[in-house]
């Protein structure tokens, strides 16, 4: 299947709910938004629990409006706020999901980290030979471990992206099997994903345009189109498990084929 293959099923699912989905963002902005200007009214010297509570909150509400959106999919009822309840009640659910996720990726992640080590330890010595004699040897040696840092940086990012692609579809796969533990969601997503990341990553990039349309309407346009994105990834989800019996097939997709 292909990009547009999703896409249509996404708007054939949100056909007569377009104002529903947009109800539903409005709704988990007015709640992200009220939940900020809560944080904001800590002291300043308690920005760092800010921070943390931020980050504590942001798991259960993601989880929650994708939850939300995959009702809407279903066509089954759901209401404006209920994206709140459904994160808040996988409070634990939405973190052991996230923790499994993080362990995956904890190697390319430390890769990253000492590629920023190797730049900026490569850019400082050579910032401070400007001022003091070095050798040439010295200097070049400085330079060639920021270089070696840069190209760390891009390799490890590349890994780490591609990784994470195999885990994108742990939250849904864990909505629809409630007695399924944190761990097998994470491992039936990297099972599901196998063969299919181009195909999810190439779907993803199709919304650009309306990305950019979204940010030309001052925000407004995001109302709709992230229900968009979230039916259409939705879509994908469905066909990598193997339950696309109402998608329309165009073409077979792999890692291999790009997408519209």
């Amino acid at each position: 299947m292909i990009s547009s293959d999703f896409r249509a099923e996404a708007r054939r699912k949100l056909a007569g709910k377009w104002g529903k989905g947009a109800c539903i963002m409005l709704a988990f902005l007015l709640v992200t938004f009220v939940i900020n200007f809560i944080i904001g009214l800590l002291p300043d010297s308690y920005e760092w629990l800010g921070q943390i509570i931020d980050i504590v909150i942001n798991v259960p509400l993601s989880f929650g409006i994708l939850y939300a959106f995959l009702k809407l999919y279903k066509d089954e009822n759901v209401g404006a706020f209920d994206f709140f309840k459904l994160g808040f009640n996988n409070f634990g659910k939405s973190w052991s999901i996230t923790f499994n996720i993080f362990l995956k990726m904890i190697v390319p992640a430390i890769v990253i980290i000492i590629s920023y080590i190797l730049i900026a330890v490569g850019i400082s010595l050579y910032s401070t030979s400007l001022f003091v004699t070095y050798s040439t040897s010295a200097v070049n040696g400085y330079v060639f471990i920021a270089i070696i840092g840069f190209i760390l940086l891009i390799a490890s990012s590349i890994w780490a992206t591609t990784k994470y692609y195999f885990y994108q579809l742990a939250f849904l796969i864990s909505m629809e099997n409630e007695d399924m533990s944190a761990e097998e969601a994470v491992t039936e997503s990297q099972k599901a994903m196998t063969g299919k990341r181009a195909s999810l990553f190439w779907l993803q990039l199709s919304f650009i345009g309306w990305a950019i349309l979204g940010a030309i309407s001052f925000g407004i346009g995001f109302l709709w189109i992230i229900p968009y994105v979230h039916c259409a990834t939705i879509a994908f989800y469905k066909y990598a498990i193997g339950d696309s019996s109402n998608v329309e097939v165009q073409s077979i997709d792999d890692d291999s084929k790009t997408a519209e």
